[in-house]
């Protein structure tokens, strides 16, 4: 509304304003919300996310940078393949220095803004110092390949923006209206963005709920919301406290949990469906009792409501095989959003490192996944050859390959290279003047990829056929909708899809994801699986005030996902990590009793987990009462004496907890005890001044 309330006003040009997101999908969106209320697509208009903005940006200033503007943007499983050769190569053991974890401190220093040189200069020990090696070395391959890493976008542009004053300047004065979306999500470098583009003019707006800030485990600052009015002296703040979704009910279930929080700015929801369905809590025995008991639900279910508007949402993505069993058995046809994305299965991403290595024959992570393939008959000695030949020459090993002539060492395989770099500069010719969906057909043909594809397996192999077709129809789609359909455009856009952009709600299927996943979906029915300490909220944040709200906040967006309908779960037992965690998440227990109500589908006895005095029962069971005096606290079963498993007991400094673990006889008895909001904790019974409670 506001882009094309600025345009009505002609405020600004089109191409003057900056909106950005964090999804293609959700750019795409914008775009045609705008086009329906100006009557028609605006092309000059910059909607889109914060990577293919900088992309974008990128391009066309390389040279500054000292790049070409044919770069290549490696995806997640590149960089790590690219960090695995740069430890190998500088002899350091993977096994101490696991690829994907560097790769992680590396995207970590990117997004605080630290570069290499800078990681280099405050390293200290053994373990910085190999990091900041790694780091040093990865980067170095990089700019060899031609080449930039996801976070690389933003980091290049923001010291672009900073370093460069006239290209500074030149885009402070193009852009003279910036939007952004869910600005909760915006990690350090995305806000130095925004405040390097804004310049003096802070024509700046932003929309967010810092109540939705769930991704501070991947950079993202929620003092960037918190603070914005700080950064921006004289912002005018508006609450949007409508709600478009959810019913009455859900929303102040939801709102009583978030008010837990305190690192937010607060408001009040309201929604036009009044009433609604009481939340209703699965009380069962276990996570394989979860998934029986909620999928014969949806079964029974989906003769009212369809399969596509009921989602399974759940803490981590193991928790997805149970469920995943069940709907199998029942033949119930489902969706994991999350899992493997489209682009990153092999023989999808096979065909993209030829497409990229004909844009850019410098991309020697690309050359070496497919030198190879289909078979060459060239050995992994042949391909060592090539690389360190390459090392030595300081250039890419496609350099290399093309002029095997003058290298002895790979005279035996002249052949081979010679088809190879043959295939390769035939498309590179053709590249700029064929229409991408073209080329890749040609391509596919070329390389005979169908038939080798059949030829692995039967069934497999029909499946892997069938999405090469789905990416080549892909490309077709790009080119029917874009005018310079060229390979190089073509993968400058789709190197940032990520696999909600290419989710579609069409198929009659039950979608099942992670609560990360989840955000910006909505569903008529929501089963919120796995509700117990240690589980959701996660181990690890209990004890951490910040990370304890922000799984908070992550049940807030869980729950917000439902329009009509909310089921929580909880299982009195569930092995993880070889621990039975049975303590139900306190997140119930911050929902008012009035709102819920309990469906109890366990078939053993169990007792009741502490709650406050006077507070009504959520958990169930067959208690036998404790005497009047010790109103509403405890309950205790018949048999339960000492400190058996399920007992419940009070420790001077951890407080109340439940026995999970018993080892061992008299003096040298061993306990591991679940507190609640404490976790897990393992004593001497002699020693640990427990009390037996009830």
């Amino acid at each position: 509304r506001r882009l094309a309330y600025i345009l009505f006003e002609r405020l600004a040009e089109p191409w003057e304003m900056l909106a950005v997101t964090f999804t293609n999908k959700a750019a795409g969106e914008m775009k045609e919300r705008v086009a329906d209320l100006v009557g028609g697509p605006i092309q000059s208009m910059n909607v889109s996310t914060f990577h293919s903005f900088c992309a974008r940006l990128l391009r066309r200033e390389a040279g500054e940078l000292g790049y070409d503007s044919n770069f290549t943007i490696f995806d997640d499983a590149d960089s790590v393949s690219l960090v695995k050769t740069c430890i190998a190569d500088l002899g350091l053991n993977a096994s101490q220095f696991a690829p994907k974890g560097q790769r992680r401190k590396i995207s970590d220093a990117k997004n605080k803004l630290i570069t290499a040189e800078a990681f280099a200069q405050s390293s200290s020990g053994y373990f910085e110092d190999a990091t900041s090696k790694i780091y040093t070395e990865y980067n170095r391959r990089l700019r060899e390949c031609n080449a930039m890493d996801f976070d690389d976008l933003l980091l290049n542009a923001v010291l672009l923006l900073k370093n460069n004053e006239p290209v500074g300047e030149n885009y402070r004065r193009r852009f003279r209206y910036l939007m952004v979306d869910e600005y909760q999500d915006t990690n350090h470098v995305q806000y130095l963005l925004l405040k390097l583009l804004t310049g003096e003019h802070r024509n700046i707006c932003v929309v967010g709920d810092e109540d939705q800030s769930i991704y501070g485990w991947r950079g993202a600052d929620i003092r960037n919301i918190l603070d914005f009015e700080k950064d921006f002296p004289g912002a005018r703040t508006i609450k949007l406290e409508q709600n478009y979704r959810s019913t009455e009910v859900i929303l102040n279930a939801a709102s009583s949990v978030i008010a837990n929080n305190e690192a937010r700015k607060g408001k009040t929801l309201r929604t036009t469906v009044e009433g609604g369905d009481k939340l209703q809590l699965l009380l069962v025995d276990s996570a394989d009792d979860e998934a029986v008991v909620i999928v014969d639900r949806i079964d029974k279910d989906q003769v009212s409501t369809p399969l596509k508007e009921m989602a399974i949402l759940y803490r981590t993505n193991a928790q997805s095989r149970t469920f995943e069993e069940q709907l199998r058995r029942r033949g119930l046809p489902y969706q994991i959003v999350g899992g493997i994305s489209f682009y990153q299965r092999k023989e999808i991403k096979d065909l993209l490192a030829y497409l990229k290595l004909i844009a850019n024959h410098r991309d020697d992570v690309s050359l070496q996944r497919i030198i190879n393939y289909p078979k060459r008959g060239l050995g992994k000695k042949s391909i060592e050859t090539i690389h360190g030949l390459a090392r030595e020459q300081g250039t890419s090993m496609y350099d290399i390959v093309a002029n095997w002539a003058i290298y002895p060492d790979l005279g035996r395989s002249s052949k081979k290279l010679d088809s190879f770099t043959q295939l390769i500069d035939k498309y590179r010719g053709r590249k700029d003047e064929v229409p991408v969906d073209i080329l890749t057909q040609d391509l596919v043909v070329d390389l005979k990829l169908l038939e080798d594809l059949q030829e692995e397996d039967k069934v497999i192999g029909r499946t892997k056929v069938e999405n090469v077709e789905a990416f080549i129809e892909g490309t077709a789609e790009y080119a029917r909708g874009n005018g310079e359909a060229t390979l190089d455009n073509y993968l400058a856009e789709i190197s940032l899809f990520t696999d909600l952009d290419t989710y579609r709600e069409v198929e009659n299927k039950i979608t099942m994801m992670s609560l990360h996943s989840a955000k910006g979906l909505e569903y008529d029915v929501v089963y919120l699986v796995g509700l117990e300490e240690g589980l959701f909220p996660l181990q690890r944040a209990i004890l951490e005030p910040m990370e304890l709200e922000e799984e908070r906040r992550l049940f807030y967006v869980g729950a917000t996902r439902a329009r009509k309908q909310l089921i929580l779960s909880s299982a009195t037992s569930r092995f993880r990590f070889g621990e039975v965690v049975s303590i139900p998440s306190r997140f119930i227990k911050e929902i008012p009793v009035e709102l819920i109500e309990k469906v109890d589908a366990r078939k053993r006895v169990h007792y009741d987990h502490q709650r406050a005095p006077g507070q009504a029962s959520l958990f169930g069971g067959s208690p036998r009462r404790k005497p009047e005096h010790d109103e509403g606290v405890h309950y205790e079963y018949e048999g339960q004496e000492g400190f058996r498993v399920g007992r419940i007991v009070a420790h001077p400094t951890f407080g109340r907890g439940t026995i999970v673990k018993s080892e061992g006889f008299g003096e040298s008895l061993r306990l591991e005890i679940m507190f609640s909001g404490i976790g897990l904790k393992k004593v001497m019974a002699r020693y640990a001044k427990l009390k037996p409670i009830g």
